[in-house]
């Protein structure tokens, strides 16, 4: 994405960044790891508590403020059809994110048995390979478009309703 003067697209873009270096790590952990990591796997660990939280964040705050100010205010200015889309897949990437979290926070328990595991590697990749594209069509497209759409005026409120969400829970 390009350099933006405004807030809250820089907080959404390093965001998005943070997330695609969390999403990379799981990607090189799931495609090297065939069979289960032990249960003291002090790495697999950090790994498991960093996916759990980071994909709660982005499920639960980053979309649902996209959802609510984000793609309605982009819908008065521009295309339907691309929030429609980011819509879309945020209905497919959510529920995907929550069983990820899950099973994340389950392994760091229990540990994972080759079947849970191997449930856990199948999961993870698809989500990686969901959320990367969809991260890649708002840094591309959507955060770009929006660069164009709002004023300093906007930006802080925007950054207000943001930060007002994340400390509500």
């Amino acid at each position: 994405m390009m350099e933006s003067s405004f807030n809250i697209l820089r907080t959404l873009h390093d965001e998005h960044f943070a997330t695609m270096a969390l999403l990379e790590k799981l990607e090189t952990a799931l495609s090297g790891a065939r069979t289960a990591p032990a249960n003291d796997d002090t790495t697999m660990n950090r790994l498991l508590g960093d996916v759990e939280a980071v994909l709660l964040e982005e499920i639960s705050h980053h979309y649902a403020f996209e959802e609510a100010h984000l793609f309605p205010l982009f819908a008065e200015f521009g295309d339907v059809g691309i929030t429609q889309m980011l819509l879309g897949e945020h209905q497919i990437i959510r529920p995907l994110a929550t069983e990820l979290s899950e099973m994340a926070k389950a392994g760091r328990k229990d540990g994972f048995s080759p079947e849970s595991w191997e449930a856990f590697r199948e999961k993870g990749l698809e989500l990686v390979e969901r959320e990367v594209f969809h991260i890649q069509k708002e840094e591309m497209g959507f955060l770009p478009a929006l660069d164009q759409m709002i004023d300093s005026d906007q930006d802080s409120e925007l950054t207000m309703a943001y930060l007002e969400l994340k400390n509500a829970g």
